[in-house]
């Protein structure tokens, strides 16, 4: 656990300690009696009263589940006091009853208003905006509840009251509030948190000057009868823009009590005021004036700290991730080339470099890179032979000096380059593997093609031998089953050719309709029953494919859907897809009996078909191999998604989007 978050959850359950409840009722009853030392002769109500600001304070660090432990023991060190020190008892209770209440209601308001404040559930004192303008509020409200009741106790006990009586008694407990409260707990912070220098602070021969000529401008200005306490704002305004909150709010506070000090002997413009009432009023608006300046100007210097700081964070950060993507980029086997909008190449890696010089050993990265992308993007003027069966879309194959050649397949997508359209090529050298394909694929297409001779002549004469035996002959039963046997055969047969067509077959990519009158899934449809239906979601985005694999890809997809339709159900199929980035996204959905979650990854093995499946529908388990295989020679990928059990199936896969958008 940090310390902030200590120190949060101590405030807000852990009760006080005898000693510090007993720590805060002394410093109340002290700042009680300074309070009654400034009542003059002939008035019963102090003109100050800092106590205020303690009493908000020791409700602050007490548990909120215990505050009657601090508004009791409040009411009664100040009802006693007021009385011993010549207020009679009547007056002494309501001002006691205006002294709890007020408190009581300023510490629920901040609780309730400000969770983040220390004493309130969080951590931090009053130095945002916001937290400084809603504490202010609570202040503002509690205190004027406490007036309303501090003017009805005067007016029990006799005395002559007025607006002037219940604008004072606000007047000296928001100021005690806002003063001694807000300093302490801006003390309280600065003893239990971390806090940061301002980003472009003052030094310490600074603070000591400040306080010099502030303290002595102040004097300067009280000393003389002309209104010039306003000239003593640039020093509240100087103080917290240079130095941390806690500090400036310090200084400032200084100053207006010494002000306040002044007027009261009898010193400066304030002291011209013939009712003392008003003279305090307006010393104590001039201290707070000085304070809050103070406070507002800190708390905007912390809030643009605090920015400053986020700001400097995510920098350090984002150079990092750089700083880690470069080398990520770096140590990939695949090449990455990052192509302006005029074509120039803006970014590559160690990959991309390397293939650059073995097509154009000896010249310098950019010119290699510039030569490998020229023969990428336009391979025919390369090579016109360059087509061959077993590659697949985006597949170039580029002859190197020495006369050998390599295949690199190129996947292209469009990115932004600066705040302008680019281009991001990915390369992969599949030299080995395109040239490992044709053989294998050459040798099943030949044994596939080989078998289908013997293979129909057998079918043949079992048709023909059941048809000559008896309905009731022995010899029936086994001649059916080897004929069952020869059909599944021819099935296994052709999906071998299918699968050497479509893992070696010249692909011609052209722009592809999918959706439309006479597109792909169109044709797909006479796959379906009479009763079952096929949606397909409108403008759906054509590809750059191969027309016969993309319509063998979609027919093995559909005619699944339709195969494992639930027993006594129609099928349904749904199509949707969209665009991302250079790749269209397809999702073909059905409602059939679906894939079980431990089957999800082995379905696109060759011959693979789950026990639950082979029992109950016929098949090879080619059907997905192949699919596989067509969305692998045009780059992309397929998947079969996780869905609940009954709730069918869903293939995802991606194609190359439409040069023609």
């Amino acid at each position: 656990m940090t310390r902030a978050s200590t120190t949060a959850s101590a405030t807000a359950e852990t009760s006080l300690t005898p000693a510090r409840a007993a720590a805060f009722a002394l410093a109340y009853a002290v700042l009680t009696i300074v309070g009654r030392l400034t009542a003059i002769e002939g008035q019963v109500v102090s003109l100050v009263w800092p106590g205020a600001g303690a009493a908000v304070l020791w409700l602050l660090a007490e548990s909120p589940r215990h505050v009657l432990r601090v508004l009791v023991p409040l009411m009664a060190i100040h009802g006693v006091l007021v009385v011993l020190t010549g207020v009679v008892p009547v007056l002494g209770f309501f001002g006691a009853l205006s002294v709890t209440v007020q408190t009581a209601l300023i510490g629920l308001l901040l609780r309730r208003w400000c969770p983040t404040m220390l004493g309130a559930g969080g951590t931090a004192s009053i130095r945002s905006p916001r937290t400084l303008v809603l504490a202010g509020a609570a202040a503002a409200i509690g205190c004027s509840a406490g007036a309303v009741i501090g003017t009805t106790g005067l007016w029990a006990s006799g005395e002559q009251v007025g607006l002037l009586t219940a604008v004072a008694w606000f007047a000296r407990h928001v100021s005690g509030v806002l003063t001694v409260g807000a300093v302490g707990h801006l003390a309280w912070e600065w003893r239990t948190q971390a806090i940061p220098d301002r980003t472009h602070g003052g030094t310490t021969t600074e603070l000591v000057v400040l306080w010099l000529t502030s303290v002595v401008a102040t004097v300067a200005v009280f000393d003389q009868p002309y209104p010039l306490a306003f000239l003593l704002i640039g020093f509240a305004v100087w103080s917290a823009a240079r130095f941390r909150t806690f500090p400036a709010a310090l200084h400032c506070l200084a100053l207006g009590a010494i002000a306040l000090v002044l007027s009261l002997t009898g010193h400066g413009a304030f002291d011209r005021i013939e009712d003392p009432i008003i003279e305090v009023l307006v010393s104590q608006a001039f201290m707070l004036g000085i304070l809050l300046t103070g406070l507002s100007v800190g708390a905007l210097g912390d809030r643009v700290d605090e920015l400053y700081a986020t700001a400097t964070r995510a920098r350090k950060e984002a150079a990092e991730q750089a700083e880690l993507l470069a080398e990520m980029t770096e140590s990939m086997d695949e090449g990455l080339v990052v192509l302006g909008p005029d074509g120039s190449v803006q970014r590559s890696n160690r990959a991309s470099r390397r293939l650059a010089h073995r097509v154009s050993p000896g010249l310098t990265d950019a010119d290699a890179l510039a030569d490998l992308v020229e023969l990428l993007l336009r391979p025919a003027d390369a090579d016109p032979a360059a087509v061959r069966a077993e590659l697949g879309v985006g597949d170039v194959v580029i002859p190197l000096r020495s006369g050998e050649e390599i295949i690199i397949s190129v996947s292209r997508t469009s990115l932004t380059v600066e705040g302008r359209p680019g281009v991001l090529l990915v390369l992969g050298e599949v030299t080995e593997h395109r040239s490992g394909l044709r053989p294998l694929a050459g040798f099943a297409s030949t044994a596939a093609h080989d078998l289908r001779g013997p293979l129909s002549a057998i079918r043949s004469w079992l048709s023909l031998a059941v048809d000559d035996l008896e309905d009731d002959a022995e010899a029936l039963m086994p001649v059916r089953r080897a004929e069952r046997a020869a059909d599944q055969m021819a099935d296994l047969i052709e999906d071998l050719l299918e699968h050497a067509l479509a893992e070696s077959g010249a692909l011609r990519a052209t722009d592809v309709h999918l959706g439309g009158p006479g597109g792909v899934l169109d044709q797909a449809a006479g796959l379906l029953g009479p009763d079952d239906r096929l949606d397909v979601c409108p403008d759906i985005p054509p590809v750059h494919a191969d027309p016969v694999a993309v319509r063998q890809l979609f027919g093995n997809l559909i005619g699944n859907a339709v195969k494992y339709a639930r027993p006594g159900e129609h099928a349904v199929v749904t199509v949707r897809a969209q665009r991302a980035g250079g790749r269209v996204v397809i999702e073909v959905e059905d409602r059939g009996v679906g894939v079980e979650e431990e089957e999800r990854a082995l379905i696109f093995q060759r011959f693979h078909r789950s026990g639950a499946v082979r029992a109950h529908f016929r098949g090879t388990g080619m059907g997905l191999t192949i699919c596989q295989t067509i969305v692998q020679r045009h780059g992309g990928t397929i998947e079969c998604l996780p869905r609940p059990a009954g709730a069918g199936s869903v293939f995802r896969f991606d194609l190359p989007t439409a040069e023609s958008g």
